[in-house]
């Protein structure tokens, strides 16, 4: 056998394996934040925030990542890698009281908020990697303030504020009772549309989440028929081809996908890059690199991007171009897991007649 049959047999196995491992590869780009606060307001430092995945990671890739999972935390305004042991992050809150945690994937969590002289703070909660999470604010009591542990600050007592209360708390069958309330009362306030939507996502009823959402975009189009530069709408097409995604239509996904792009450019590498996912897992190459060169464009130090844009131009044909695409995540994480499946790659590519 030459060294072209050798080198076509190794391309063809590694975008198989590629191929089978981009949906779990592609997860990992959620974020959420907040605030720690006293009773009073007060801002509280050095709270340990603690962020357990319950569910979402699927067996496949967690067999891939071994006991750990790469993880990004922000403080200041700094991001710094680490490392996540047993599918757990976290963080410490700053001196004004914020935290935020990046690298999750779209799925169930436990959300752990402590600090010495505090009552604890816990709460289960939905989470995706697909559009912006809600900011999280916690209050932390005194014991001698009140025997029950923390909360999610709670608002007026009305019956859209009571459903937000509810799901923020992981409630969402009581929460989805407190929206379709609203609704009925309030016909006419179609956005109520998008909590609907949330709950049914959270629930796992994503047909019915499409519908809700769908609902609201078309109340949207009553108000302002043309959408371009509206990010609600945006956020909302996104959460559509994510509920798409999650089913397994992919096609479906990739319309509503490209419909928030049209509506709103992303600003967000992760979404760049989901949809860049979904665009080489149909087959449209082309398309995927475009999105995948946006999402290193919108974070050029995330080492995963350059992997993806090396597969895709090794997959569309462009060797120099796959070439230069590994060499820069090489450089970037040289520690990596795939670093030496990369080398190796390299090394054959450029060995090639």
């Amino acid at each position: 056998m030459n060294k072209q049959s050798k080198l076509n047999i190794i391309i063809i196995i590694l975008l198989l394996l590629f191929q089978g491992l981009s949906a779990q590869e592609g997860r990992g780009n959620g974020r959420v934040g907040g605030t720690v606060k006293d009773k009073m307001g007060t801002p509280i430092p050095g709270v340990k925030i603690v962020l357990k995945i319950l569910t979402g990671v699927s067996g496949g890739a967690r067999k891939m990542l071994g006991n750990t999972m790469s993880t990004a935390i922000e403080v200041d305004g700094k991001t710094t890698e680490k490392i996540a042991e047993g599918y757990r992050m976290e963080i410490i809150s700053d001196k004004k009281g914020q935290w935020s945690l990046i690298g999750f994937a779209s799925g169930q969590f436990l959300l752990t908020a402590e600090k010495e002289g505090y009552a604890p703070f816990e709460h289960n909660l939905a989470m995706t990697q697909m559009r912006r999470n809600p900011l999280i604010h916690i209050v932390l009591q005194k014991p001698e303030q009140e025997e029950t542990p923390g909360k999610i600050e709670p608002p007026a007592e009305t019956g859209l504020k009571i459903g937000n209360i509810l799901y923020n708390e992981g409630k969402y069958e009581e929460a989805l009772s407190y929206f379709q309330e609203c609704m009925s009362k309030k016909p006419g306030e179609f956005e109520i549309g998008i909590n609907l939507g949330n709950c049914f996502m959270a629930l796992k009823k994503y047909d019915e989440a499409i519908k809700a959402f769908l609902d609201v975009i078309e109340g949207y189009k009553k108000e302002k028929p043309e959408l371009k530069g509206f990010e609600k709408a945006a956020t909302i097409y996104a959460s559509i081809g994510e509920a798409y995604s999650i089913l397994g239509n992919f096609q479906q996904a990739t319309v509503y996908y490209r419909k928030s792009i049209e509506v709103m450019p992303p600003t967000d590498a992760a979404v760049a890059y989901n949809t860049a996912e979904i665009l080489f897992n149909g087959g449209k190459t082309g398309e995927a690199i475009a999105y995948y060169s946006l999402a290193s464009k919108l974070k050029p130090e995330m080492a995963l991007y350059y992997s993806k844009l090396g597969y895709a131009y090794l997959n569309k044909g462009d060797i120099p171009a796959a070439l230069a695409n590994f060499e820069t995540f090489v450089k970037l994480a040289p520690n990596d897991p795939q670093t030496p499946v990369i080398n190796d790659l390299l090394k054959q590519l450029k060995e090639r007649p």
